[in-house]
C-alpha cells in the first residue's frame, strides 16, 4: 500500500516536471523516463510486464508516422511497466481523448478569432504530448 502511494506521488511529480519541460522545450529528458522506470520497483508486479505490449504498439506507430517523439516513446515504455497492460491502454486512451478535446477547443478558439488552427509561428502545429500523458496517467489510476 505504501509503495503504491509513494509510486503514485513520485510519478505525478515526475510527469508534472516533464510536462513543463515538454511545453517549454519540446524535449523530455531521459532522466524522467528512467526515474519513472525505477519507481516500478516500488510496487512491482510480474503481470505489469504485459504493459510492454502497449509500448511496442506505441513505438510501432511512432516509427510508421514519424509524428511521435522518442522521448514520448521512452516515457510510455516506462509507464507501461508501472501500469500494466490494461492500465497502459487506458492511459493512452485518456491521453489521446484529452489531446483531441484540447485541439478541438483550440480550433474553435482560432475560428472565433478568425485564425487558422493548422498554422503555428514555426509553420506547423505540434502539441507537446507529456501533459496529455499526465492526464491519461491520472485518469487511468482513477479507474485501475
Amino acid at each position: 500500500m505504501i509503495g503504491s502511494v509513494v509510486q503514485f506521488a513520485a510519478i505525478t511529480i515526475l510527469l508534472g516536471i516533464g510536462s513543463i519541460m515538454d511545453i517549454k522545450t519540446r524535449e523530455i529528458p531521459n532522466w524522467i523516463s528512467v526515474a519513472v522506470l525505477i519507481t516500478a520497483a516500488l510496487n512491482f508486479n510480474l503481470e505489469n510486464l504485459w504493459g510492454l505490449i502497449v509500448a511496442v504498439i506505441f513505438f510501432s506507430v511512432a516509427l510508421a508516422t514519424g509524428k511521435i517523439g522518442g522521448g514520448d516513446v521512452k516515457l510510455i515504455a516506462a509507464l507501461s511497466m508501472v501500469c500494466g497492460l490494461w492500465g497502459s491502454f487506458a492511459l493512452l486512451f485518456f491521453a489521446q481523448i484529452s489531446m483531441l478535446l484540447f485541439y478541438a477547443g483550440y480550433c474553435i478558439f482560432c475560428k472565433i478569432n478568425g485564425k487558422t488552427a493548422d498554422k503555428a509561428p514555426g509553420g506547423s502545429f505540434c502539441l507537446p504530448f507529456v501533459p496529455f500523458i499526465f492526464i491519461g496517467y491520472l485518469a487511468s489510476k482513477l479507474i485501475f
